[in-house]
């Protein structure tokens, strides 16, 4: 009576063990899947970069292929003389003339941040020149500064947009790519010519041993 009891205990615990090794084999099978995931976003990911620096490339060769256009558009009849810069960082608000590039400046802070996304590297703004609180330099020309970290290698590295004509020319790192067509603005505007426009978004896109690396010096 005694061994068949020992017996049926054994028997119990073996059932119990493999239970729990078949119950263990679902949480297996959901690891591998979630690494599969990460590798594939991973593929994409190297996928677009090179076709990023493809078409950068293929730019730099023959910028007829991209083609340039332009739209009809109006401009405000009777600006305000001031606009305000509402600091991102610490919300004081501060005024500049309208028409000025400090002004261009504070009319775009939403725009920019908005569309920081759309650039292909990973980039930040620095506004903090234009904040009467936050400035450093008070006695000198604000600049609008970015850092980007580096499509290809991560390197971070900085550039600036210091004038009204290159704060138009921020929308060009909106471009899908490969690039195909870009929106020259105002019927008769040209942010940029067309043989320089590789170099443009090289420049913001990859630090200066990559572009090296790559021929987009």
């Amino acid at each position: 009576m005694k061994k068949k009891a020992l017996f049926l205990a054994l028997a119990l615990a073996g059932s119990t063990t493999a239970h729990a090794q078949t119950a263990a084999q679902p949480e297996t099978a959901q690891k591998e899947s979630d690494s599969t995931e990460t590798t594939s976003h991973k593929a994409v990911s190297e996928i677009d970069k090179l076709t990023i620096i493809e078409s950068l490339q293929t730019i730099k060769k023959d910028p007829s292929q991209v083609k340039f256009h332009s739209a009809m558009c109006y401009d405000m009849a009777m600006p305000p003389e001031y606009t305000t810069f509402s600091c991102p960082t610490c919300g004081t608000e501060t005024q500049y003339s309208y028409q000025s590039y400090q002004g261009e400046v504070a009319n775009r802070v939403a725009y920019l941040i908005r569309s920081l996304g759309q650039i292909k590297a990973k980039t930040e703004i620095d506004f903090s020149d234009f904040c009467s609180k936050c400035s450093k330099d008070n006695d000198e020309q604000p600049e609008l500064k970015f850092t980007t970290h580096c499509l290809d290698c991560s390197q971070t590295f900085t550039w600036t947009a210091n004038t009204i004509e290159e704060l138009e020319q921020l929308s060009l790192l909106f471009v899908s790519f490969p690039v195909t067509e870009v929106d020259q603005g105002h019927l008769g505007q040209q942010k940029i010519e067309p043989e320089k426009l590789s170099e443009y978004l090289s420049n913001r896109l990859l630090c200066p041993a990559c572009r090296e690396k790559h021929g987009l010096k």
